[in-house]
């Protein structure tokens, strides 16, 4: 019982001790990224302006689709070029919509929940697509406010 104890308190000094100094308000509510990651981004920046849709994907998609848009093989697809990122029309439509139940992605299947995106601008979807349609691997057509506004009726 007593080693028990002492296991207990050893692992919630470590957990206490790791996360004193990094509260959500002390870091702006952003993303946890390593540090070279984050140098890598300041490189980049300066030498071209950062794209509208980045601030969007590193909010709402980065956590499940990573930031390399490699996806969590077997449970979120890569954004990486394949026959979903190239269709614009259906690109529009999981983004607003959402998307459930079994696809296949380069080979692979997926089935997990991806959560509609509604609630967000035609602006903001715009931006964030056309940011993925543009990065990763893809170089494919943006994607206009109007767009999205037309497929949202």
């Amino acid at each position: 019982m007593k080693q028990t104890t002492i296991y207990l308190s050893l692992v919630a000094g470590l957990f206490f001790a790791a996360c004193s100094g990094n509260s959500s308000s002390q870091q702006g509510n952003k993303p946890i990224v390593s540090e070279k990651m984050e140098a890598s981004e300041q490189t980049s920046a300066g030498s071209q302006a950062a794209h509208p849709g980045k601030a969007v994907y590193d909010k709402y998609c980065l956590v499940c689709h990573q930031a390399d848009g490699s996806g969590v093989p077997g449970m979120y697809p890569p954004l990486t070029p394949n026959e979903w990122i190239a269709d614009k029309d259906k690109m529009i439509h999981v983004a607003l919509n959402g998307q459930s139940g079994e696809i296949e992605v380069n080979g692979e299947t997926y089935n997990n929940l991806m959560p509609p995106h509604d609630y967000l601008s035609d602006q903001e979807l715009a931006d964030v697509i056309s940011y993925v349609r543009s990065n990763f691997g893809n170089d494919l057509e943006a994607v206009t406010k109007e767009e999205v506004a037309a497929a949202r009726k």
